[in-house]
């Protein structure tokens, strides 16, 4: 993957296009983020060359792509060598640069797709105001799950939890989590 080490290799159009010369020796994640500052627009006649040197790629997507440098060198390193994909990173931008390698931890630990990774980012940090607490959707099809449970059999629910998560022990996690939930609401419902 890679994504901020392709914009300075000396065999992109772009090492030679803005006179940055790539050194011989290890860089630091500072050096590439340098393409932060690379701007087509002013680069009209090379725009083709340099997006088909980085493989035929949009420029909406050289964007995309390009944004991602801002995530924090912890962030970065993990995500190229989980091979995370940029449409579950381009969320995780509009945290704190302090949060950015927690969040990236969490999308490996538990592969989480770009819409959950986007709704915990988007509601990351919301402090409830008592006065306006609205329950998500999903509290509401939670509920309404937990309603319908005399009727389910723990064969099938194991059965598919297995199918969807492909593994036993995310599967497993996947229940301890669920478990913790309901003791933090079992917990919420005592305060009241």
């Amino acid at each position: 993957m890679a994504y901020h080490r392709d914009f300075c290799h000396p065999s992109k159009p772009h090492h030679w296009l803005h006179s940055v010369p790539k050194p011989d020796y290890a860089v630091s994640n500072d050096f590439y983020r340098q393409a932060l500052d690379l701007d087509l627009r002013d680069k009209r006649n090379y725009t083709d060359d340099i997006l088909t040197a980085m493989g035929g790629i949009s420029r909406s997507y050289f964007s995309r792509l390009k944004r991602l440098l801002a995530l924090s060198d912890e962030a970065l390193e993990l995500a190229d060598l989980h091979q995370l994909d940029e449409a579950q990173l381009r969320y995780v931008l509009v945290l704190s640069v302090e949060d950015h390698a927690e969040m990236v931890k969490q999308i490996i630990q538990f592969d989480l797709s770009m819409k959950q990774v986007q709704s915990i980012c988007e509601h990351y940090g919301d402090e409830p105001d008592d006065d306006k607490v609205k329950p998500s959707k999903y509290a509401f099809q939670l509920v309404k799950l937990m309603r319908a449970s005399d009727s389910a059999v723990p064969q099938d629910l194991a059965q598919v939890l297995l199918a969807q998560e492909k593994d036993v022990y995310l599967a497993r996690a996947r229940l301890q989590s669920l478990r913790k939930l309901l003791d933090d609401v079992e917990q919420q419902l005592e305060l009241t």
